[in-house]
């Protein structure tokens, strides 16, 4: 039997980076007038925070979520996948994919770290406040690696 390695070596965000990604998104978000919900997930797509700004669409909250494991899953920003092959990819996940802009992976050092999402507003309220969460936490990770 050959020796194989047993355990992955992997790192993701915890709950203090996803607070980090929640307080900087919701505080874009009140700034641009813009309620919005947020979500943040690990490398793996499981929700580690989530927010609602008073006034958000309630019916925003899944996509949000789905935006940020997409985001996580496929290590690039939604809404950036060519209509007929996003389409497809969300029929073919039974709704898993989403291709609506808002969610964007957070990478370190050429690693996927987790992703946020941000849903409710128009696509460039979604992507301004997505980018200001994920903005935030690199800010932070490259603080506390220099």
């Amino acid at each position: 039997m050959t020796h194989s390695k047993l355990l992955q070596d992997t790192q993701q965000l915890t709950y203090a980076a996803a607070a980090i990604a929640i307080e900087a998104a919701v505080a874009r978000s009140k700034k641009i007038a813009a309620p919005e919900c947020i979500a943040v997930v690990d490398a793996g797509g499981n929700l580690l925070a989530f927010a609602r700004v008073e006034g958000a669409a309630v019916l925003a909250r899944e996509p949000a979520v789905a935006k940020a494991a997409t985001a996580a899953s496929l290590a690039i920003p939604t809404g950036s996948i060519p209509f007929e092959f996003g389409a497809n990819l969300g029929f073919a996940s039974q709704g898993g994919i989403v291709n609506l802009g808002g969610g964007f992976p957070i990478i370190l050092n050429g690693r996927v770290l987790g992703a946020i999402g941000v849903g409710s507003g128009t696509t460039e309220q979604d992507v301004a406040v997505a980018e200001a969460g994920r903005d935030a936490v690199l800010a932070a990770l490259s603080a506390q690696t220099d």
